[in-house]
């Protein structure tokens, strides 16, 4: 799992060449103004989602097996919660379809808003959308999708 400033995203480029078009695609377009849904990039190798909503007190922890995730909140703040997938346990098996899985386990908590990104790959179980302070906040986020080659 890496969070960073969206600043040093660069940094990261070197880890997988996607990385690079992910960042390039965020600079050169308007997020805010696009549309909730599927976005594609490279077809299912590389799309993202956007996605509103409203951050919950509690959510379902998860992981996935085809895609590194790179979540980045477009507005508002949320917290996610984080954990090594072997400091978990299965609650519901691994979907092909939807590739996720949803998992039980204590987790740390970390701070997301519109100046951090978040990698997680398939051994980062996390769980989005959480609130802050007791608050429920709208927030904006796209989530892409890279698949591992």
């Amino acid at each position: 799992m890496i969070i960073d400033n969206i600043d040093n995203a660069d940094k990261y480029f070197i880890l997988n060449n996607d990385f690079k078009i992910v960042f390039d695609y965020i600079n050169s377009h308007n997020l805010k103004s696009m549309e909730c849904g599927k976005h594609e990039i490279r077809g299912n190798e590389l799309f993202f989602n956007l996605q509103e909503y409203e951050t919950k007190s509690s959510q379902k922890l998860e992981a996935h097996k085809k895609y590194i995730d790179i979540q980045i909140v477009i507005s508002g703040e949320e917290y996610m919660g984080y954990t090594n997938i072997n400091n978990t346990k299965t609650i519901e098996e691994y979907n092909i379809e939807k590739d996720v899985m949803f998992l039980s386990g204590n987790t740390d908590k970390l701070k997301a808003d519109s100046k951090t990104f978040l990698i997680f790959y398939p051994e980062d179980a996390h769980m989005p959308a959480l609130t802050s302070n007791d608050r429920n906040k709208k927030v904006k986020k796209a989530i892409f999708k890279i698949l591992i080659k």
